[in-house]
C-alpha cells in the first residue's frame, strides 16, 4: 500500500468542515487541519488539529517542511489575510501546492443600500454625524471607531474586550450572528440601527444582517476582500478534490506563483 500524501487545511470556516469530512474519506489523503484558536470550544474536526500560530511565514515553512505536507489547502476565512499570505509565502519557498478554497462574495442587490469601503476608516467616514452604527467586522479591527466619537457603536464579538481594548462610544454584545433574517431585524429595530458595518464573508451563517439591514432599508458600510496573492482558487469542494489530485501527482506543475 502507498502511503498516503499529508495535507495541511488552514480551517476555521463551514467550508472548511466540509472539505476535510470529504478528504478523510478520501483514502489518498492522511490530513491535518489548523485553526487560528480564536473560536471558544470549536468543533470537533476528527482530524489531527493543530491550535494557534506558526511564528510566521518562516514558522510555517518549517512546520511544512517537518510535518511533510504535500500541500497546503486555504481554507480560512476571506479575511484571514495574514495566514493567507503566509500560505503563499511558505509553499512558494517549499515548491508546494497551494490551493485556497474560497466562498463566494455577498452579491448587492437592487434593494440593498451598500457604499463599499477600502478599510474600517473609511468605512466610518461615510457615516453622517450622530448615527448608531451596528459594527460586525470583528472588535479585532474596531479601534479606528475611536476617530468618530459622535457615533454610536454596537459591537458583536466571539469574546468580550478587555478593560483596555473597550471603546468609549461603544456597548458590546457578545455571540455569533444570528442566521436568522428575522432575529436580525428584529435586533436591529430594538437597538434602533441607522448603519451597518460588515465584511463581504460570503456564506449563509452571517448573511441574516445583511437581509435585515436590506429589509429595514439601513444603509451599509460594506468592507471589500483583502487582494490576496492566491494559489489555485477553487470554488468549490469538487474542485478542491479534482485540484489536489493533480497536484499530488504533478507537485512542479501546480507549484504555487504570484
Amino acid at each position: 500500500m502507498s502511503e498516503k500524501s499529508k495535507i495541511l487545511v488552514l480551517a476555521g470556516t463551514r467550508e472548511a468542515r466540509k472539505l476535510i469530512g470529504v478528504l478523510v474519506a478520501n483514502t489518498e489523503y492522511e490530513v491535518i487541519a489548523s485553526l487560528a484558536g480564536i473560536t471558544k470550544n470549536p468543533a470537533d474536526l476528527s482530524v489531527t488539529t493543530r491550535t494557534g500560530g506558526f511564528g510566521g511565514a518562516d514558522g510555517l515553512s518549517n512546520y511544512l517542511q517537518t510535518q511533510g505536507i504535500a500541500a497546503v489547502v486555504d481554507a480560512t476565512h476571506p479575511y484571514a489575510a495574514q495566514i493567507s499570505r503566509n500560505a503563499v509565502e511558505a509553499t512558494r519557498h517549499l515548491a508546494i501546492p497551494l490551493l485556497r478554497f474560497e466562498r463566494a462574495a455577498w452579491e448587492q442587490t437592487n434593494d440593498d443600500i451598500w457604499y463599499f469601503a477600502d478599510n474600517v476608516i473609511a468605512a466610518v467616514n461615510l457615516i453622517p454625524p450622530n448615527a448608531k452604527v451596528f459594527f460586525a467586522a470583528s472588535a479585532k479591527i474596531a479601534a479606528p471607531l475611536k476617530q468618530r466619537p459622535d457615533l454610536t457603536f454596537v459591537i458583536r464579538t466571539l469574546k468580550g474586550p478587555s478593560d483596555s481594548e473597550v471603546l468609549p462610544n461603544a456597548e458590546y454584545i457578545e455571540g455569533l450572528p444570528n442566521e436568522s433574517w428575522l432575529e436580525e431585524t428584529e435586533l436591529f429595530k430594538v437597538l434602533k440601527v441607522d448603519w451597518l458595518i460588515s465584511k463581504n464573508s460570503g456564506g449563509s451563517a452571517s448573511y441574516g444582517k445583511v437581509r435585515a439591514a436590506r429589509e429595514l432599508q439601513i444603509p451599509v458600510a460594506m468592507l471589500k476582500r483583502p487582494e490576496l496573492p492566491n494559489g489555485i482558487l477553487c470554488a468549490s469542494i469538487d474542485e478542491v478534490l479534482k485540484t489536489l489530485k493533480a497536484c499530488v501527482q504533478n507537485a512542479q506543475h501546480c507549484k504555487t506563483t504570484l
